[in-house]
């Protein structure tokens, strides 16, 4: 009996030593799918979120465009052009002009409906409205959304807010900070997404897994349905109880690739640099004076594997926000070095991105010396522009622009003017130059605040002795109006967009054939 009894407890044992770890395991990988799959929805309502700001955005600023351009009436001049603009902007449908509170005509013409223009149901920051639930009189496309702004508003499809490309079965919504919901990609439990709109959570119901996010005006969500997680962690377990070391290693080998095939974008972003998945493409920097290509901006490019590239404005705040931008500086040195030579003779310059982080700490110059040292450059080649993207420690910037003169580069701000604090920097770094922002150089010729402060920006640049690039330029006009300013250097669309090493070495080639070049001029 005695024998029997331990021989029961032992068994016991055996199986409680057996099972529970399996139990174990399989409540940290369903804890650990469920959390994976909480920061997947995460991200996606996070670049919902940004669709939805961005169309709101270009759709703000197609209405203060055509309010700056003070038509009067619908005269067909103006008419013309709110259909031009509904054309050339990316999420607008149509634009329409109000009379008295009225609408009177849209792109498309007159308008003989009586419409009245009503109360918006969100007022949103900057005097814009949003209506929701618009149906057009003229074009008859269907329930749209309608932004106003003084006289005018814009029609935008509401799909286009949540038109983001997903990898897995998922719902996605956007709805105003109100409650009020805009546009859903499919289809939901209502009573969640009710909830959903009108709070920011990250939470699993019986049926479903859900995560939101929110910005001044919007939030965004995404929606995922638990059975196959489920069935996934199910079928696991079922595998766990005969082959128990078996099934755990296979599992961590599967956590493991699933983890490197679904990585968070600050992990793809270090794989990516780990892996050389960068180039750089080359801005042609022009002297005005003579027309010669004298130099180019360097800009990194980041194409996946698959062949997709993803776009600077999303990476280079990634690699801040999470502290590879040094790896990325030291990258975009590595490249340049290695195509400088093969692109231009000896007075060819290329200008570099230096980060605030960068900027301030300077260790990024011991690379660099090493690359121009080995690739037979001289420093003189290589110029940096000091990039604001948050407040930058002057002091210690200082430093590290003095020791970067000292060893022979040149060093300019770049976007001036849309900085936290570039005018105190302007006073109190030892800079060679400033970079005018695009945004200034798209407002020549218009009739905004924009436009009128540039002439004092080239004033204030020529009494500190600095040279001036104008960055944007687009049109003939826009490089009459510089040149007349005694902007020295342009670079922009009107030249050529930014390009590969050889197709920059055969553009500078056939810009400069024929051109006489007098003497190079510093930017100093």
């Amino acid at each position: 009996m005695r024998r029997r009894m331990i021989l029961g407890f032992a068994i016991g044992l055996a199986i409680c030593a057996g099972v529970l770890p399996l139990f174990a395991i399989g409540y940290i990988s369903h804890q650990r799918a469920v959390e994976a799959e909480r920061t997947h929805l995460t991200e996606y309502a996070g670049w919902t979120l940004r669709r939805g700001n961005l169309t709101l955005t270009e759709a703000q600023g197609a209405l203060k465009k055509m309010r700056s351009e003070a038509y009067a009436g619908c005269s067909p001049a103006h008419i013309a052009r709110m259909r031009q603009l509904a054309v050339e902007e990316r999420f607008v449908e149509e634009i329409g002009y109000f009379e008295n509170g009225r609408l009177a005509c849209t792109g498309w013409g007159r308008v003989r409906e009586r419409l009245d223009k009503g109360a918006a149901d969100v007022q949103l920051p900057g005097g814009f409205g949003l209506y929701l639930n618009v149906d057009p009189v003229v074009s008859k496309a269907g329930r749209m959304l309608a932004i106003s702004y003084g006289d005018y508003n814009a029609l935008i499809k509401p799909e286009r807010m949540v038109d983001v490309l997903t990898n897995s079965q998922m719902v996605l919504g956007v709805a105003t900070r109100q409650g009020q919901l805009i546009a859903m990609s499919g289809e939901a439990d209502p009573v969640l997404v009710r909830h959903l709109t009108r709070n920011d959570i990250a939470g699993m119901t019986d049926a479903q897994i859900n995560a939101s996010a929110e910005s001044q005006d919007l939030r965004a969500f995404a929606i995922s349905p638990r059975t196959a997680l489920q069935g996934h962690l199910d079928r696991e377990r079922w595998l766990l109880i005969p082959l128990a070391l078996c099934v755990s290693l296979v599992l961590v080998g599967v956590i493991v690739w699933v983890s490197r095939e679904r990585l968070s974008p600050q992990k793809e972003l270090a794989v990516a640099i780990r892996k050389r998945l960068f180039v750089v493409h080359y801005q042609p920097i022009i002297e005005l004076a003579s027309g010669l290509c004298i130099g180019a901006e360097a800009l990194l490019r980041w194409r996946r594997r698959d062949g997709t590239w993803v776009a600077p404005d999303v990476f280079i705040p990634l690699a801040e926000a999470h502290d590879l931008i040094a790896d990325l500086t030291d990258l975009m040195i590595e490249r340049v070095c290695h195509d400088l030579p093969r692109i231009g003779d000896g007075d060819l310059r290329v200008t570099l991105n230096i980060s605030a982080c960068d900027m301030e700490s300077g260790r990024f110059l011991p690379v660099l010396g090493r690359a121009i040292e080995r690739a037979g450059l001289r420093p003189s080649q290589v110029w940096l522009e000091a990039t604001e993207r948050g407040f930058m420690n002057a002091e210690a910037a200082r430093r590290t622009i003095d020791a970067a003169r000292a060893a022979g580069h040149r060093v300019a701000i770049d976007d001036f003017g849309t900085g936290y604090s570039s005018l105190s920097l302007l006073e109190t770094l030892p800079l060679d130059a400033l970079k005018i922002d695009k945004s200034f150089v798209q407002a020549i010729g218009q009739n905004s605040a924009t436009s009128v402060v540039l002439p004092h920006i080239v004033d204030m640049a020529h009494g500190l002795k600095l040279g001036i690039v104008a960055e944007g330029v687009e049109t003939v006009a826009q490089e009459a109006y510089i040149r007349s300013m005694g902007i020295e250097f342009a670079q922009g669309w009107l030249y050529s967009r930014a390009l590969p090493a050889e197709g920059f070495d055969a553009f500078r080639r056939a810009h400069d054939a024929g051109r006489v070049a007098p003497h190079l001029r510093e930017v100093a």
